[in-house]
């Protein structure tokens, strides 16, 4: 309980931190200098001014200096990011690989929120997941039980996650004759892939093709957006890579949804069969 309960804590403090990244990566601005600041009256925000969720309770979500209106966006980015990390650990528990995905999580949720609004995945964070991934991997229990297996695991993984969307790019541009994927969601992918390795990374691709492929149509179909008009790729990659965590194999569900089927058919359509099996 007590662990858990630093895990959230500790996921909070993060969560403050990937606002700074969100709002000043895509910038070009230092996440390191100057302290936190108010982005209309550029006054430098104090410590107790910047406690996650609180301050900005405690503030009535304004800034103290110019009255500027803060966004519900940063205490709603912590508060996701914590209850991420509290999912991880409840996941993986107090063991070696919890730092290693907590934060791959904070990767996703900062690149999901910068990708959304500027439609870019910075590089240092897919480096960042390879890194850790590759590195990590003989630790990882989520790709195998043995450390040679999760070496290799974790490293078809980071070939076949980033070479998939590779290969789609490369189709795409020669048949659209134009960029139909993006650089950032190749190596998104290929440092997902040493997280999760082959099989499920390519799960990610396919479950977040078809979401991309309903938002975008009913986007389409209400008008938001015309058919020519691009949407970010990247939450869609980053919302699945979370869900796959949590999922077993994509061999395990496909096995279950045939099984499903078959007790429908027999029950429903061939009743008759049921005796001869």
């Amino acid at each position: 309980m007590f662990e858990g309960f630093v895990v959230f804590l500790f996921g909070l403090v993060l969560g403050s931190f990937a606002n700074v990244c969100i709002y000043r990566m895509p910038r070009n601005l230092s996440v390191v200098k100057p302290r936190s600041t108010c982005p209309k009256c550029k006054s430098l925000i104090s410590w107790y001014d910047n406690i996650p969720v609180l301050s900005y309770i405690f503030l009535n979500a304004k800034c103290r200096h110019c009255d500027n209106k803060i966004s519900l966006i940063y205490p709603l980015i912590e508060i996701v990011c914590a209850v991420l990390f509290l999912l991880m650990y409840l996941l993986y528990g107090f063991s070696y690989m919890l730092p290693s995905f907590c934060i791959l999580v904070f990767s996703l949720l900062v690149i999901t929120a910068i990708d959304f609004e500027f439609q870019i995945i910075p590089d240092e964070f897919s480096l960042l997941l390879v890194i850790v991934g590759l590195s990590t991997s003989f630790l990882n229990v989520f790709l195998a039980d043995t450390v040679l297996m999760r070496i290799s695991q974790s490293f078809l993984g980071f070939l076949a996650g980033g070479g998939t969307l590779f290969v789609i790019a490369i189709i795409g541009k020669w048949v659209f004759k134009k960029d139909a994927m993006g650089g950032g969601d190749i190596k998104l992918m290929a440092g997902v892939g040493t997280f999760v390795g082959w099989e499920k990374v390519l799960f990610v691709i396919f479950l977040a093709s078809l979401m991309g492929s309903i938002v975008g149509i009913c986007l389409i179909i209400f008008k938001k957006i015309s058919k020519k008009e691009a949407i970010a790729f990247g939450p869609y990659l980053a919302i699945s890579s979370l869900l796959v965590l949590f999922l077993p194999k994509p061999s395990t569900i496909i096995q279950t949804i045939f099984m499903l089927e078959e007790q429908i058919l027999l029950k429903y359509f061939f009743p008759h069969l049921q005796n001869l099996r």
